[in-house]
Formats: structure tokens, C-alpha cells, sequence
């Protein structure tokens, strides 16, 4: 039998202790090397910091999105509202040309500006509003500079006359307003 537990030794390079074999000779001694409390305490800190970073992260991608949507929502119709505008300037042409080619024709023009009004309500329903041009300094942030006129009537930088009617959608340019400027 002496023989053979020999054998087994030589194939499994381990010794057999309480009918246990250990591989590699080798008995456990729990000498692997620990780390010490300051550096868990430094690899706690760390993982939290890393943590928070990342809730962080988070709570800013959440907050960037919800903007992002609420733009969408806010701005999302501007295109096919300035395609609106393009009505809104053939109806005010209109009104126009009917005072004066049709100047006796009141229910006509009362009904073109009804209708204008209507659209014009239909706009401001969606946060559209027209930009002031009466009685303003000229604002190059609203306003788009056609000429200079020379008007004694007003000071030296204010609008003279409204060329075409500018837009606001809500707290943006639609399209600025096409004016004149006193000189």
C-alpha cells in the first residue's frame, strides 16, 4: 500500500493530510497579502466619489433632455408658422390693394380684415406676436434695416416705417421686421 500512496503523491505533487490532499505540496497559511483599513477607507471614498460623479452626470443629462423637449414642444412648430406668415403678407397685400382699388367697397375690406385678425388670434394662439415697430428705437436684434431715411419728425436712430411685420414665437425671433431708419 506503500507503493501506491507513493504513486499518488508523485501524480498529484501534493501531500495527503487527515486523508486530504493538498495540491502542490503547499498548506494553506492565509499568508496572501490584505489590505489595510486605510486603504479600504480610501477605496470607500473613491467608489463614492465615483458614485456621486456619476448621479451628477445623471441628474444634468435629466435636466439637458427635459430642456431639450420643452424647446421641441416650445420652438418645434417654427417652421410651418413662418410658412403661416407668408399668408399673413399676401392677406395684409391685399387689404391694401382693395383700399385702394376698391376704396367704396367697405364689406370687402371689412371682411379681409376680419379674416386677418382671425389669423392674426390663430398665430397668438401658438405664441406668435407681432414685433413693435411704432414709436421704437431701431433694435438690430428684432429689426432688419431696409434704408435710412432723412425724417425731421424723428430722432436719429428710430424706426420710420414698418416695410414688412416681424414676428416673435414666444421669446425668439420668427422673422425680424423689415423697417426704415431715421437718419
Amino acid at each position: 500500500m506503500s507503493d501506491e500512496r507513493n504513486i499518488m503523491d508523485e501524480q498529484n505533487d501534493g501531500t495527503m493530510e487527515n486523508g486530504r490532499i493538498e495540491p502542490g505540496g503547499q498548506e494553506e497559511t492565509g499568508q496572501e497579502r490584505q489590505p489595510g483599513i486605510d486603504e479600504l477607507r480610501a477605496q470607500v471614498d473613491d467608489y463614492k466619489d465615483r458614485y456621486l460623479r456619476a448621479m451628477a452626470e445623471m441628474d444634468n443629462m435629466k435636466k439637458r433632455q427635459q430642456r431639450q423637449h420643452a424647446d421641441v414642444l416650445k420652438y418645434g412648430k417654427e417652421s410651418v408658422l413662418k410658412d403661416f406668415l407668408l399668408v399673413y403678407d399676401s392677406l395684409e397685400k391685399s387689404i391694401l390693394s382693395a383700399q385702394e382699388l376698391y376704396p367704396d367697397d367697405e364689406p370687402f375690406i371689412t371682411g379681409l380684415q376680419m379674416i386677418e385678425r382671425l389669423l392674426l388670434e390663430t398665430l397668438k394662439k401658438h405664441g406668435v406676436e407681432p414685433i413693435q415697430t411704432r414709436d421704437i428705437a431701431f433694435d438690430p436684434n428684432v429689426h432688419e434695416a431696409m434704408m435710412q431715411v432723412s425724417r425731421p419728425d424723428l430722432e436719429p436712430g428710430m424706426v420710420a416705417d414698418e416695410i414688412e411685420k416681424g414676428f416673435m414665437l414666444n421669446d425668439r425671433v420668427l422673422r425680424p421686421a423689415k423697417v426704415t431708419v431715421s437718419a
